[in-house]
């Protein structure tokens, strides 16, 4: 061994004993003949002084040290650092590696670009950021597996190179030199296959699998990214994997954030969150939320609101707690429509202010008051954009953490764009039973051509058992209880859109699974990435992933992807057109 002992390992209880240290040259320092230098391994950084010449070292050179333990002076105490006490007298040294000049200093206060630091990422990743980043991510993978298999969940492994199915996003697709013509696809989720684990008898299966999706990239989404996946057989009720995994996400965030959090979680259904918060992922670390007003405005002469009513709207009220200028206000409306007033020594002010005026305006003294007008999922979901907004803007969060479950979504939903319908989750989802009998009425509607509006309001009767853990305004997690009768499922892949010749081509491997005796089943699965960088109060999954992909999908490390041989693609049978 090239050493003893570590850096990090070394205090008072060595002191006069000769040891051995190994680790990178991070700084070093001469005064009055003597050479000081820090180095550093995984578990610390250590001093080790030089008397004599200085020796041949430099940034990045990776030195063993032979030496015997000391005191350092007691104002030179380094409080931040384990062996911060004690330095090593150097007796012997050897350069096991030397460096090239480092692009930049793996201290935690780098200067480097984002673009420099994963060119560079090796270097990077020497940073004590980071490696206390991935220390944490290995302990609560350890303790995630330790958690489940505690309460007689297995471990098991789904494949990577597997079959092509829609599942919301576009696949990354593999040529299959052996099958010319032919693709495999990498998993977007293991979600078919670990239903297919419950008809299997495996009754309670957890994974820490990687996925796969083909789409547009930001700072916490990743082409390739790990989600803790599981599954529990003889499921029917949500509540029996909540319990389970709000446990779990609880002692998870009270070890690594100090959240002071206890389950249960508050419970909120999708059609609560949308009328008060506009958002399937509200963060209630803001007590703000929308009123309606529909009653109180509705009839004062407003022409917007009384036209708007009169075709079905409703009017949302919006109290926000700060009284905004009138700067402010018009750099709102630059990007969203609603009508305003604020209160200010009793008096109201604003476009709403004489509608407002036979109110009792004292709960609204020193507060602006927004109203929009509107129906329909898009009107909802501009509610919940502009509460982000002036949440983000104008208030300071009330607490450090919000943990919700937001469940009873719509198991359908009408795609505006391309006018169709289609799952608000996957469509895998098992609707409530006493919601079966309408899906009658959704194969009516769809046979008469009806669309829009009507659609999606007769699609959201429909609800699924499904449900999201959100997380300070993040969805941390997606799961349902699964449909298990092969008949329904065929009915609902049929509902949107899906031919029996389809239906059989992509998943008839599920749909026989199924009709080999499926028991009621259903599972969740969570966002680990997300998961660790929260912990650890990072913006960007970025700072959790070892070798993560630029927004353009680019490993700048490695640089991938590349260009391939000519050679490679005939044999594959391919041919690059355009690029």
């Amino acid at each position: 061994m090239h050493r003893t002992h570590t850096c990090g390992e070394v205090d008072e209880t060595l002191l006069g004993k000769e040891i051995t240290i190994a680790g990178w040259v991070v700084a070093m320092r001469e005064l009055g003949g003597l050479t000081f230098v820090v180095l550093r391994d995984r578990y610390g950084s250590l001093q080790v002084v030089f008397e004599g010449d200085r020796p041949d070292i430099a940034h990045g050179y990776v030195v063993k040290v032979r030496g015997k333990v000391r005191m350092r002076p007691e104002d030179q105490f380094r409080s931040d650092w384990r062996s911060g006490k004690v330095e090593v007298a150097v007796e012997e040294y050897e350069v096991l590696n030397r460096a090239v000049p480092l692009p930049f200093q793996p201290e935690d206060d780098v200067k480097a670009s984002e673009e420099a630091r994963l060119r560079f990422r090796p270097l990077d990743l020497r940073r004590p950021k980071m490696q206390r980043n991935f220390r944490v991510r290995h302990e609560i993978n350890l303790f995630i597996r330790n958690y489940l298999s505690e309460r007689g969940f297995y471990e098991l492994e789904t494949p990577i190179l597997t079959k092509s199915t829609p599942e919301g996003a576009r696949d990354f697709i593999v040529p299959a030199r052996l099958q010319p013509g032919k693709f495999y696809a990498l998993p977007q989720s293991p979600q078919l296959y670990k239903q297919v684990l419950m008809v299997a008898g495996f009754d309670r299966y957890f994974q820490i699998a990687r996925c796969f999706r083909d789409e547009d990239l930001r700072a916490d989404r990743q082409p390739e990214f790990t989600q803790l996946d599981l599954e529990m057989s003889f499921v029917s009720d949500p509540e029996d994997v909540l319990g389970l995994i709000e446990g779990l996400i609880a002692e998870i965030f009270n070890r690594w954030a100090g959240a002071n959090v206890s389950p249960p979680f508050p419970r909120l259904t999708y059609r609560e969150v949308m009328e008060r918060y506009g958002s399937d992922k509200p963060d209630l670390r803001y007590s703000i939320a929308y009123e309606d007003w529909t009653d109180r405005l509705s009839g004062k002469g407003n022409r917007i609101i009384d036209s708007n009513v009169e075709r079905g709207a409703r009017v949302k009220a919006l109290v926000l707690p700060v009284s905004l200028s009138r700067g402010q206000i018009d750099r709102l409306l630059k990007e969203f429509q609603f009508l305003w007033f604020k209160v200010s020594g009793g008096k109201a002010s604003g476009n709403l202010a004489k509608f407002v005026r036979d109110t009792d305006l004292t709960p609204y003294e020193g507060k602006t008051v927004f109203v929009f007008v509107g129906k329909g999922t898009p009107f909802y979901e501009s509610l919940g954009e502009f509460r982000r907004t002036v949440a983000h803007n104008f208030l300071k969060p009330e607490r450090d953490w919000a943990f919700l479950w937001v469940k009873d979504f719509p198991l359908l939903q009408w795609n505006y764009e391309e006018g169709r319908i289609e799952p608000a989750h996957h469509i895998f989802t098992s609707p409530y039973e006493e919601h079966i009998p309408l899906l009658s009425e959704i194969e009516e509607a769809l046979k008469e051509g009806k669309g829009g509006e009507e659609m999606d309001e007769l699609a959201q009767r429909i609800l699924g058992k499904q449900y999201d853990l959100v997380i300070n305004g993040v969805e941390i997690g997606s799961g349902s209880v699964r449909v298990h009768d092969p008949d329904l499922q065929v009915r609902l892949l049929k509902l949107i859109g899906l031919t029996t010749e389809e239906i059989e081509e992509r998943f008839g491997f599920l749909i026989n699974s199924l009709r080999m005796g499926a028991p009621p089943h259903g599972g969740i699965a969570l966002g680990l990435d997300r998961i660790v960088a929260m912990c650890l109060g990072e913006e960007s999954i970025r700072e959790v992933i070892l070798f993560p992909k630029t927004t353009t999908g680019v490993a700048l490390f490695e640089g991938a992807p590349s260009d391939v041989s000519p050679e490679q693609l005939e044999e594959l049978g391919l041919k690059v057109v355009g690029g």
